[in-house]
């Protein structure tokens, strides 16, 4: 597994609105299991894609991302990799610095009609950064032509109050 692959893992939790987080070497001294730039996708139940070094220190990269999801705050953590009697994360011989930052999802905005208001509703939240869901019973309104760059578009039937 290498550094492609947590890539790929990252767009298709992006894509599949699911939160995670980043983990990336960024400094190290010494003897540290993986090189500077290595990563790893934690999710939130604590699965991961890639490695910063396996054993101790791993499992408290997992841990500290599990915080940062919930924080939506990066960290820079450090591991010294000495001695396991005195708690350090391993014995390789060198620190490793790691920053951590999360992968949100973003927020979907459902705009129901796709008219003139509708249309500048979704621009808008688009322009914000919303995951934007148009949905009009015209198909010639709910397009990819008349409201560009949006997430979905969902022709619906009219149902109309009576």
């Amino acid at each position: 597994m290498d550094d492609q692959d947590v890539f790929r893992a990252i767009v298709s939790a992006q894509e599949q609105g699911i939160s995670a987080a980043v983990a990336t070497v960024i400094r190290t001294i010494g003897s540290i299991p993986r090189h500077v730039g290595s990563k790893m996708l934690i999710y939130t139940d604590g699965k991961i894609v890639g490695t910063v070094g396996g054993g101790a220190m791993e499992s408290r990269v997992i841990a500290e991302a599990q915080q940062v999801i919930q924080s939506g705050e990066p960290r820079i953590v450090s591991y010294t990799l000495n001695d396991l009697s005195v708690g350090d994360a391993g014995v390789c011989g060198g620190t490793a610095e790691i920053y951590i930052e999360a992968i949100l999802t973003r927020d979907t905005l459902l705009v129901i009609g796709c008219g003139h208001v509708g249309k500048a509703l979704a621009e808008l939240a688009k322009w914000m950064q919303y995951r934007v869901v148009v949905s009009d019973d015209r198909a010639e309104l709910c397009n990819p032509q008349h409201i560009p760059g949006m997430d979905e578009y969902v022709v619906g039937a009219s149902t109309s109050c009576r």
